[in-house]
């Protein structure tokens, strides 16, 4: 019996290898999907689709019949509407996310009756249990059933969606979204559910648009555009007299300009812009922030860019396995930042609360000015936000990206101005940089106290700071370990469609006491730097550059090792993640710890130009405004897209640049007619004659001096470097 029971189990055996060879020579095993190609199924539900058919209002019936009556007899405005968008999808299994047509031949159309682009998605799923064992693997193998790719698709997070088609469609545009996700789902049912295929089709509001600009001509826009102009006229004007005054002046007529007009001369704005001293030991601060913020415009464009439509993804899923890292870890690069606010906070107050006389009413005063001073760009960034951009610029995605973020300035402006809007949901925060802000105002009731107290009981106060340094250590420890958290902002694709899917940037990324490392470890580099320079000492030149090039390396490494936790693969282990979060808060304080005091004891020599010269330092002055428009420059270069593109290096480094130029003729704008001009006006108001006094709270908060401890004021260091 048993001889039997065996020879019989061979011969299973031998029929099961048989069976597979045969597979793999004539193609891989169907489990059951269907027969037809997915892009047939697609082109048959949608061959002759010609828009919302009774549903919807009467108009949109009406326009409906008119367009199929005028499509049959091959009327020009109607073909053009049905030539304006593909039936076909092609793509699919590279990670093409958007089918888009020809977005204006559909606007375009105006007579008889206009033409609306919708953005349809339809997810595909299946019906029944299919064997989807080979789902396992996070990149499809050359054998395996296309369809497969679809309907076996894994979200893991690191590849764009296969399950998921976008493409666009034009019908007549008294038909709403509404209609048209009604009507298409009843196509999509009639030839996919034969095939055993569930095909959910949704159709948002916002993703239809016509040539007509629908967001609402408000109260707010005209008063918004009255503001703007009055102020850009008063400019106008201060800078037209100003030029009559320097033309008389060379003519031998001596004239003395008003001092308001003197406030808002772009003429006098722009000199003090460009004043540059080689001497000012601190111009390597602005030199800095200049490579910082290119870096972070970069990242900007980045981010932006990914979620555009894509015809070849998977040059973007290579991201995750190829690198470049940098791309995956650099949500941490607003910290040099913060490490110069705290550094200058620091040398710019101590001078100030030395003075004889000085009280606890200094610390009211250096954090109203500053705070006053912050306020005008940030509400005129906001204003425009929420009431004038949405009207420059329309695109098949304009209004899902635009319009959300102005209703949130419409609705959250009292988070930014109270400065908490790093407190509310990120989905409800008014402009992207607007937590920072907040961080920064926060900081600087801080830091201010701190500074006063250690001036007043330099023990403590250095205590203090060590204390506030190491808590923010332990509650990045602490929170990610107890909360089983990444230790990093993971760059996924869940992540890149909207910030709020990522734990991390909406509990961890924002709030002040995760953010203080940095800013106190610049103040304590202060103390540090005042130390050595007290005791005269200094580094030697091989010191200096190779203890930098070791801490750089050292840093960068520990920097581009968050790379790894991209991998969907690797296993969760919560202590790593808690200590990297603690180590990945250090990196950039530990290299401009380092620089700082290597740069304020000894210096770089010739390297030094690189970031103190004429170009730098005018340059880094403009860091506060172009912070404040860069993402709001990028999203509207971004969000005028039409057509899908296939991502490459060099397109993305063109649109960096592009981007990175018309942000700084934004921001150098900005600071011109709205920055330098409120900064002047603001000192007037609050301390009128006592122009000194003022002139010395305004350096404790925004310095260029060559001596920190002889803090004296000139327009140069008023108008300074603000992050």
């Amino acid at each position: 019996m048993s001889r039997v029971s065996s020879l019989c189990a061979a011969v299973v055996l031998f029929f099961v290898v048989v069976e597979a060879s045969s597979n793999d020579l004539e193609g891989p095993v169907d489990h059951g999907y269907p027969k037809t190609w997915i892009a047939n199924l697609f082109y048959e539900a949608l061959a002759n689709f010609t828009g919302p058919m009774d549903v919807g209002s009467t108009a949109c019936r009406q326009q409906t019949q008119m367009y199929i009556r005028h499509l049959k007899n091959d009327s020009l405005w109607a073909v053009k509407m049905s030539d304006s968008w593909s039936r076909y999808p092609s793509g699919l299994l590279v990670g093409t996310t958007h089918q888009m047509g020809v977005y204006e031949e559909c606007i375009k159309v105006h007579h008889p009756l206009k033409g609306k682009y919708c953005v349809p998605s339809v997810k595909i799923s299946s019906s029944t249990v299919i064997d989807f064992v080979s789902g396992i693997n996070d990149q499809p193998q050359e054998n395996s059933h296309a369809w497969h790719e679809i309907l076996g698709f894994v979200d893991r997070d690191n590849r764009l969606r296969r399950n998921v088609m976008k493409f666009g469609i034009c019908i007549p545009a008294a038909c709403t979204a509404d209609d048209l996700q009604v009507t298409l789902q009843k196509e999509f049912d009639t030839h996919f559910l034969p095939h055993r295929i569930n095909a959910q089709v949704q159709v948002e509001s916002i993703l239809c648009s016509t040539d007509k600009d629908e967001y609402p001509y408000d109260n707010g826009y005209y008063l918004t555009s009255l503001l703007v102009g009055f102020i850009f006229s008063f400019c106008c004007l201060s800078t037209a007299y100003h030029l009559i005054i320097i033309i008389r002046s060379n003519n031998g007529k001596k004239s003395k300009m008003p001092e308001i007009f003197n406030m808002f001369s772009i003429i006098r704005n722009s000199r003090d812009l460009i004043k540059y001293n080689r001497n000012n030991d601190l111009n390597i601060f602005n030199g800095l922030k200049v490579l910082t913020m290119i870096v972070v415009l970069f990242g900007h464009k980045f981010l932006y860019f990914v979620i555009n439509p894509i015809t070849y993804g998977m040059h973007l899923e290579k991201l995750y396995k190829e690198g470049p890292d940098f791309l995956l870890t650099s949500m941490n690069l607003i910290d040099p930042f913060f490490y110069i606010a705290g550094y200058l906070m620091y040398i710019m107050l101590i001078p100030q609360f030395n003075k004889p006389g000085t009280n606890c009413f200094q610390i009211v005063m250096v954090i109203v000015y500053k705070y006053l001073k912050v306020l005008p760009s940030y509400l005129i960034v906001m204003l425009m936000t929420a009431f004038i951009i949405p009207h420059l610029g329309n695109g098949p995605f304009w209004a899902s990206r635009i319009w959300p973020e102005a209703d949130n300035c419409k609705n959250y402006w009292w988070a930014n101005l109270l400065a908490v809007s790093n407190f509310i949901p990120v989905e409800n925060q008014c402009l992207i940089a607007g937590w920072y802000v907040s961080c920064l105002l926060q900081f600087l009731v801080i830091g201010t106290i701190v500074v006063y107290v250690y001036v007043k009981h330099r023990k403590i106060g250095i205590s203090l700071i060590v204390i506030l340094l190491c808590a923010s250590l332990a509650i990045s420890f602490i929170t990610t370990y107890v909360n089983q958290a990444y230790g990093i902002i993971r760059v996924m694709y869940s992540f890149l469609e909207n910030p709020s899917n990522s734990m991390e940037f909406s509990n961890f990324y924002r709030p002040f006491y995760y953010r203080g490392t940095p800013f106190y470890a610049g103040m304590l580099a202060g103390v540090v730097v005042k130390e050595l320079k007290k005791r005269e000492i200094k580094f030697s030149t091989p010191v200096v550059y190779v203890g930098t090039l070791i801490v750089i390396v050292v840093c960068t490494w520990v920097q581009l090792y968050g790379a790894v936790f991209h991998d969907v693969n690797r296993p969760y282990d919560a202590f790593e993640q808690a200590l990297y979060s603690v180590f990945s808060h250090c990196t950039w304080a530990v290299i401009l710890f380092w620089v700082t005091m290597c740069h304020f004891t000894t210096g770089y020599g010739p390297i030094e130009k690189l970031f103190n010269n004429r170009l730098t330092v005018p340059l880094g002055r403009l860091s506060y405004t172009v912070y404040l428009v860069n993402i709001t420059v990028m999203m509207m270069i971004e969000s005028k897209q039409r057509t899908a593109v296939t991502p490459s290096s060099n397109l993305l480094i063109d649109g960096w640049i592009v981007g990175g130029f018309r942000t700084y003729m934004v921001g150098t704008l900005l600071y011109l007619i709205i920055e330098a001009p409120s900064g002047h006006l603001i000192k007037k108001l609050l301390f009128g004659k006592k122009h000194e006094k003022s002139d010395h709270i305004g350096s404790a908060v925004t310095p260029n001096r060559t001596d920190a401890n002889n803090a004296t004021t000139n327009t140069e260091q008023k108008n300074s470097s603000r992050l």
